[in-house]
């Protein structure tokens, strides 16, 4: 099984020339990449990487997360996102014992319909513009506490007449503890190419980013904690034109490195009372920053949900604040297909 996963990997890197690469918000192509994948990641910030759970949707993040708690599980999501853009995920994982868990999504975002016009202002007809991807994820166990994953992602993007082929793919290596209050992984997401561009020879980026991620249970409390850190690979985020000046003070130049700083950070809480509810908040740092208004954030950068286990699946929900003049809203189902009869044993919920 190590050798099948190392000749994956070695495949994957062969065909994926431009992988190394920073970019962020609005410089790269295929921008689902990014989007949460279920209403919980959504509640918890966007990104929940280090989830050590039964919800094959959280694989999309991180593919080592794969593991046997998902056998016969399945997730399907949908989004109602900004601007009355609609986009869903759905995945599927089976595990295969010792040969690992390999776990199959499908993801898609509809755009809408546009008007069209030329350049004189005459009214055309309509166009609509969506973007789908295929996930296929496996992650094998080293130990029965590490475990790494890859997923290879192709991807379909139509922009009205103008359509793109590419392919990502995704590596990560996950540890939790053994009674899972504890757990820490590292990503490296979307190393890819543009295969086929839209309308000239220029290929276009992927977003690639490193993330690392922790979540932690109290011992004594109902609360588990998940801090994400994303864009290891390049510390500023902001616009060259934020920059200080070459005379600033130490002082200021501190302040603005901490400032830098957070602005990688995803935090997340969850309350899991007991086996029926599960109550989250989280808070974006860098979506917070860029969308805000200049002089009032409102509730910016949070994100609100809520999970309930109904013994054969479970419902969860969120409600995002991108901006304050648009909030999106989020909801996932969960289903265990293995057994009709059986409850799902959900470790968020409990």
């Amino acid at each position: 099984m190590k050798r099948i996963f190392l000749i994956l990997t070695l495949t994957t890197a062969m065909i994926l020339p431009s992988a190394v690469y920073a970019q962020i918000g609005g410089t790269s192509v295929y921008q689902l990449l990014n989007l949460p994948p279920s209403a919980r990641s959504a509640a918890l910030g966007g990104w929940v990487p280090s989830a050590w759970d039964n919800d094959p949707a959280l694989v999309y993040h991180n593919p080592a997360l794969a593991n046997r708690t998902m056998n016969d599980q399945l997730s399907l999501n949908y989004a109602s996102y900004l601007a009355g853009i609609k986009y869903g995920y759905l995945a599927y994982s089976h595990d295969l014992g010792k040969w690992g868990t390999p776990v199959i999504g499908m993801q898609y975002i509809n755009y809408g319909n546009f008007t069209e016009a030329n350049e004189f202002g005459d009214i055309l007809g309509s166009f609509t513009a969506a973007e789908y991807s295929l996930n296929l994820s496996y992650s094998y166990s080293l130990d029965s506490l590490i475990s790494i994953g890859v997923t290879v992602r192709p991807i379909y993007s139509v922009l009205e007449r103008y359509t793109s082929w590419g392919i990502a793919s995704d590596y990560g290596i996950h540890y939790h503890s053994a009674n899972n209050q504890f757990a820490f992984t590292l990503v490296a997401r979307n190393l890819g190419s543009q295969l086929t561009t839209y309308a000239t020879p220029n290929r276009e980026k992927l977003a690639f980013e490193v993330l690392s991620g922790i979540n932690y249970k109290l011992k004594h409390a109902p609360f588990r904690i998940h801090i994400t850190a994303r864009n290891l690979q390049q510390f500023n985020l902001r616009p060259i034109s934020e920059a200080l000046p070459n005379d600033a003070t130490i002082l200021k130049k501190a302040g603005q490195n901490i400032t830098l700083a957070m602005d990688h950070l995803i935090a997340g809480v969850e309350f899991v009372p007991g086996n029926l509810i599960a109550i989250r908040i989280g808070y974006n740092f860098l979506r917070r920053t860029e969308l805000r208004m200049a002089d009032y954030g409102g509730a910016s950068g949070f994100s609100f949900g809520a999970g309930i286990n109904f013994g054969k699946f479970i419902i969860d929900y969120a409600l995002a604040n991108y901006h304050v003049s648009g909030l999106t809203h989020s909801i996932s189902l969960r289903a265990n297909l293995a057994a009709r009869g059986n409850k799902i044993p959900s470790p968020a919920i409990h």
